[in-house]
């Protein structure tokens, strides 16, 4: 077995909604494990400072907007000219790690509601909260092949969480190549979520579930349509790790719910998702595409308990 299976040593990568939580933690753990560059990106410049702190002169701020497709063309293009500057004439991006995500406030109901009062919750997020939740969730990860789609097909379909990765994807090709992808060079991994699989009476959230699962989908069509071309194409689905939008300290969040039945006895850390992250991205990962890896212990409901509660 090679010694440098899982190396990461001297890559090129950039990790999207990289100003706080899991995108955070995952790009400092690049960057320490000896990532050449890892591009943060977010839309808060002064937290983006402050994570490039943490490893100066690795963690480059990218400050860009990934919710819409001449976000993320403009952030391919401020990446490709921050590494210009360096002096890279041969642009190559070793990882794309899509991890932005967003969630709303959405309608809560206890035990003994009523009809109305679920009717009243399953309306409170209104058809903005569904675009602009599937803009993010979804569309950041591809730029859609035809440049206009309408609302309505934001909507109903859910599949333009592909921006980015198609606007770097000539990076991630070049990366691949000259025997790259060979040790696990040029690709990219999908931040979903267990949301995505998860369905029981008692857990709600149903819009961040849906854009979820439809982040998933268009991971398979990626790696349906980049594998070929030498880019591989995953994703990770965390449950139980601490992030903004899954915080211990709101009650309502899956983890808070989840947390006391865990079979392992603890909630997961920054160390466990970075590690799944670095094996994706390395030689070990190479032969690894169209997969999604549950990064927890999960305790997805049967058939029968969808059925029964």
């Amino acid at each position: 077995m090679s010694a440098d299976l899982f190396s990461i040593a001297n890559r090129v990568m950039l990790v999207t909604g990289a100003s706080s939580g899991i995108g955070s933690y995952v790009a400092q753990g690049l960057a320490r494990a000896g990532a050449a560059r890892v591009y943060i990106t977010g839309r808060r410049a002064a937290q983006l400072d402050s994570v490039a702190q943490a490893v100066p002169g690795v963690l480059v701020p990218l400050v860009g907007d990934v919710s819409t497709i001449d976000g993320c063309k403009a952030l391919a293009d401020a990446f490709v000219s921050a590494e210009r500057r360096l002096g890279v004439q041969d642009v190559k991006l070793d990882l794309l790690f899509n991890n932005a995500g967003m969630a709303v406030a959405e309608g809560f109901w206890g035990s003994s509601a009523s009809g109305e009062q679920i009717r009243d919750a399953l309306l409170q997020v209104d058809d903005k909260d569904w675009a602009t939740v599937f803009a993010v969730n979804v569309g950041s990860l591809q730029v859609k092949f035809c440049t206009i789609l309408t609302r309505r097909l934001l909507l109903n379909v859910g599949a333009l969480r592909q921006w980015l990765s198609a606007a770097l994807l000539p990076y991630l090709i070049a990366a691949s190549g000259n025997n790259g992808k060979a040790e696990g060079r040029g690709c990219i991994t999908n931040n979903t979520s267990v949301s995505a699989f998860f369905v029981s009476p008692q857990v709600q959230g149903h819009l961040y579930a849906a854009s979820k699962a439809a982040a998933e989908s268009m991971s398979l069509n990626l790696a349906s349509k980049f594998t070929r071309l030498g880019v591989r194409v995953n994703s990770i689905a965390p449950a139980n790790v601490p992030s903004e939008l899954n915080s211990p300290d709101n009650p309502r969040s899956f983890i808070s719910l989840m947390k006391d039945h865990i079979p392992i006895g603890r909630i997961g850390n920054q160390d466990d998702v970075v590690a799944v992250v670095m094996y994706l991205a390395s030689r070990a990962g190479s032969y690894i595409s169209g997969n999604v890896i549950k990064v927890g212990v999960h305790l997805l409901p049967s058939r029968f308990h969808l059925l029964t509660g």
